[in-house]
């Protein structure tokens, strides 16, 4: 399993993130590719982030939705 580290994916140009309500939620497709790891037992929600000037609801989680959904797929 990749170490995830939020310092790092918050400078990760290639994955999209938004601050919503003074938290930053990462696009879990991009944190999905950046890992080469299965996400879909993290919990998520859907939040508007903006791709090639074009706004899209897409599937977004906090770091740590992240890091416990990848816990609890691990066991």
């Amino acid at each position: 399993m990749k170490p995830l580290l939020e310092k790092i994916i918050l400078k990760e140009a290639s994955i999209h993130k938004v601050q919503y309500d003074t938290e930053w939620f990462y696009f879990i497709d991009d944190i999905a590719f950046y890992l080469k790891e299965d996400l879909s037992q993290v919990d998520t929600i859907y939040l508007p982030i903006i791709f090639e000037d074009q706004q899209e609801f897409v599937k977004c989680a906090t770091f740590e939705d992240i890091l416990r959904g990848r816990k609890e797929f691990e066991q």
